[in-house]
């Protein structure tokens, strides 16, 4: 795997220090747009989304090319349990299946990172090219996280 895509992977996370410093649990849970995700839900959502993508690892480096159809967090039930965990276990989980999925993607062989999968909307990508969707899908998140962490806390300072 491409040492910048482990970098990434690596210490991308830490930019949520800089979101969600200072904020409480309460903060975190509450919905400035009724209609959207809470810090809390797109947390959660992140949080699930390693275990989900971790599975594809496994089939995207195992044999044949598997179809992926969107992941959808609203038709995975196992979403709804993750947003029932407290928030210090939630940050706990995040962190330890990151490091995981880290460990996982760095010990992959030059024939893993080969291997394919198929997306209706995005189409065939291996390896690396589902690693990059995984970090910009994830910084989408953490794009949405700081500007909700402005209105829940307005007119506060975002950060250390």
């Amino acid at each position: 795997m491409r040492n910048t895509l482990l970098q990434r992977l690596q210490y991308q996370p830490s930019s949520l220090d800089i979101s969600l410093h200072g904020l409480t649990e309460e903060q975190v849970k509450l919905k400035p747009l009724p209609d959207k995700w809470s810090i809390f839900e797109n947390l959660a959502h992140l949080a699930r989304y390693h275990k989900v993508f971790k599975e594809r690892v496994g089939l995207i480096t195992g044999p044949g090319t598997p179809v992926f159809q969107p992941y959808k967090a609203d038709n995975d039930p196992a979403f709804f349990e993750w947003q029932k965990k407290p928030y210090g276990q939630l940050m706990d989980d995040f962190y330890t299946d990151r490091a995981e999925l880290n460990k996982q993607l760095a010990a992959l062989t030059e024939e893993q990172l080969q291997g394919t999968a198929r997306h209706p909307m995005y189409g065939l990508l291996n390896m690396e090219g589902w690693t990059e969707m995984f970090l910009l899908h994830e910084a989408h998140h953490f794009f949405t996280i700081i500007k909700l962490a402005a209105m829940v806390v307005p007119g506060e300072v975002i950060g250390r």
